[in-house]
């Protein structure tokens, strides 16, 4: 974190910030839009009113497609009826696409997919194809060293320990 943290945190701001952005483009009623959706490593989308109609059914379409995510309480969702297993929401995470290398641009394919399984009712086996296919490009992760050597040059660790007692 010491090396890597600042750049990753604002990555992932960035990220989160066009996932939001790009689901809302395409139709999704994502929480706090006046606020630019969000301000850290999550966003959360109201799908009450889509197709699928609750975090459950949403999250387990999902899951067929290869995109995990995860079924959230929105703050009126016992108001009207919701509980913990068919709550109104999701929420979406991008702390690791962020480590695997994903930029802003990417948010808008995923935003597509998503949109492909839970707006337009496609198969999400057909989807999990395009998930696959998408995320070859992205097989290392981003801000860590690339080795034990690297990390090691970068703080000396009896020095760091010794500083400390």
């Amino acid at each position: 974190m010491l090396a890597f943290g600042r750049e990753y945190a604002e990555q992932i701001i960035k990220n989160a910030k066009a996932l939001g952005q790009a689901l809302y483009e395409r139709g999704f009623k994502v929480l706090a839009e006046h606020k630019g959706f969000t301000e850290s490593h999550t966003i959360l989308v109201d799908i009450s009113e889509t197709p699928l109609k609750d975090g459950m059914t949403v999250e387990k379409k999902l899951e067929e497609a290869n995109i995990i995510v995860n079924r959230n309480l929105l703050p009126w969702d016992k108001r009207v009826g919701r509980d913990y297993r068919r709550p109104g929401g999701i929420r979406l995470g991008v702390s690791e696409i962020t480590r695997l290398g994903m930029k802003e641009s990417d948010m808008v394919e995923i935003a597509e997919l998503i949109k492909r399984v839970v707006l337009d009712q496609e198969d999400p086996k057909k989807v999990a194809k395009d998930v696959a296919e998408f995320r070859k490009d992205f097989q290392k992760v981003h801000y860590c060293f690339d080795n034990l050597t690297d990390a090691y040059e970068y703080i000396n660790i009896r020095e760091y320990f010794n500083l400390k007692k």
